[in-house]
C-alpha cells in the first residue's frame, strides 16, 4: 500500500495538531509556510495536550516555503488551513492561485478549513478546480499557540506548556476533526486516513449541516465580547444579549441559501439549547479554559473572519427581503454604527 501524502498550507493552530496525527497514521505529511517560517519549522514542534498533560514531538514532516518547490508533487489531500478572512486577502488569493496550478497537475483533494459566507465558492473558484474536488474541514479539538497565555488550570503543567509550540485538547468524545460530506467518497477516504492515528477521531457531517455551521456561530461569540468574555452561565444571565445573540443566529440559519436544514437548526438551537450546548463543551473541555481560548481565538485571532461573516449574512438577507433587525443591532454595538 502506497504511503499517503498531504500538504497542510499553514503550521500554526490548525496546521501543526493535523499534521502531527497524520504523521502518526502513517502520512507523508510537507508544510508550507510564509516566507520566513520555514526555520522556525526547522526543529521539531512540541505539542502540549491537554488530554494527558503531556508533551508531544513532532519532527517527521518537510517544510517548503514556495509553492513552486512543489511542482510535480502528487499529494492525496491538501488541507488549506486559512481563515475566511485571510483566504480573500490579496496575499491569500495569490496564494491560493499558485496552489490551484499544483492541485490541478495532480489528483489531490482540497479539504478547506476557513469559514464564512462562500468560503468554498471563493475557494473553488480561485483554485480553480471542480466542486466535488473540494470539501470544507475544521478541528474538533481546540488548538492555540503557546503563547496565548491562557489561564492554568489543575492538572495542566505550566512548565510544559512554556515549552511547548502549540496546546490542543480534545473533547471527551476524542473528535479531533470534522470533515463535511459533500464528497462522500473523499470524505471517507480522508476519515479513514486521520483516524489510523488511532489517537483521535474524524466525525463526518452532512454539507447542508456543515453550511450553516460555517456562519451562524458568530454571534454568540459577538455576545460573549460584548460581555467580556465571562463563563456562558454568567452570559447567559444577561439574558437581553443572550436573546438577541440567538436571534440573530437564527437569522443568519433561516437565510433562504440554507433551506429547511437551516429553519429545522434554528427551531431547535434556540436560547436554552445554546446555552446548553456551549456550557457543555466549557464542562467538557477542561483543563483548558474554553472562554479564555474564544476571547484569543475569536476575540483576536479570526475575529475579523466572524465580523465578515456577520457583514456578508446581514448584506445577504437584506438582499433577500429580511431585515435580519438582531443582527443588525448586534453589530452596531459590536462595531461602529457608520460601519453597518
Amino acid at each position: 500500500m502506497n504511503t499517503p501524502s498531504v500538504l497542510i498550507v499553514g503550521a500554526g493552530a490548525t496546521g501543526l495538531p493535523v499534521g502531527y496525527h497524520l504523521g502518526l497514521a502513517g502520512a507523508d505529511v510537507t508544510f508550507l509556510v510564509r516566507p520566513g517560517r520555514k526555520s522556525v519549522l526547522g526543529s521539531a514542534q512540541r505539542l502540549y495536550c491537554y488530554d494527558d498533560a503531556e508533551l508531544k514531538t513532532f519532527d517527521t514532516y518537510r517544510v517548503v516555503d514556495d509553492v513552486t518547490e512543489l511542482a510535480g508533487t502528487g499529494f492525496q489531500f491538501v488541507v488549506i488551513t486559512l481563515d475566511g478572512h485571510t483566504s480573500r486577502t490579496p496575499e491569500g488569493v495569490e496564494l491560493l492561485r499558485g496552489l490551484g496550478k499544483l492541485v490541478r497537475a495532480c489528483d489531490a483533494h482540497v479539504v478547506i478549513c476557513g469559514f464564512g459566507l462562500g468560503v468554498r465558492e471563493h475557494h473553488r473558484e480561485t483554485l480553480g478546480v471542480d466542486d466535488d474536488r473540494l470539501t470544507h474541514g475544521f478541528l474538533g479539538m481546540l488548538s492555540h499557540q503557546a503563547s496565548a497565555d491562557l489561564p492554568v488550570h489543575p492538572p495542566t503543567d505550566p512548565a510544559r506548556v512554556a515549552l511547548a509550540n502549540v496546546c490542543y485538547g480534545h473533547p471527551t468524545n476524542r473528535i479531533g476533526f470534522r470533515i463535511e460530506t459533500g464528497n462522500a467518497t473523499a470524505a471517507q477516504r480522508f476519515a479513514e486516513l486521520y483516524e489510523r492515528s488511532g489517537v483521535s477521531e474524524c466525525a463526518q457531517v452532512s454539507r447542508e449541516v456543515d453550511d450553516v455551521f460555517c456562519t451562524a456561530a458568530s454571534p454568540v461569540y459577538a455576545a460573549a465580547e460584548l460581555a467580556g468574555w465571562p463563563d456562558f452561565t454568567t452570559l447567559v444571565r444577561d439574558e437581553e444579549l443572550w436573546d438577541l445573540a440567538c436571534r440573530a443566529q437564527a437569522e443568519i440559519m433561516t437565510l433562504p441559501r440554507y433551506g429547511r436544514t437551516g429553519a429545522h437548526m434554528a427551531k431547535a438551537m434556540g436560547p436554552v439549547e445554546t446555552a446548553r450546548t456551549h456550557q457543555a463543551i466549557e464542562r467538557d473541555m477542561l483543563p483548558l479554559d474554553y472562554q479564555a481560548f474564544n476571547r484569543f481565538h475569536h476575540g483576536g485571532k479570526v475575529r475579523a473572519q466572524d465580523v465578515a461573516t456577520m457583514y456578508d449574512c446581514l448584506a445577504e438577507g437584506r438582499s433577500c427581503g429580511h431585515p435580519m433587525p438582531a443582527l443588525q443591532t448586534l453589530l452596531s454595538r459590536l462595531e461602529a454604527p457608520a460601519a453597518i
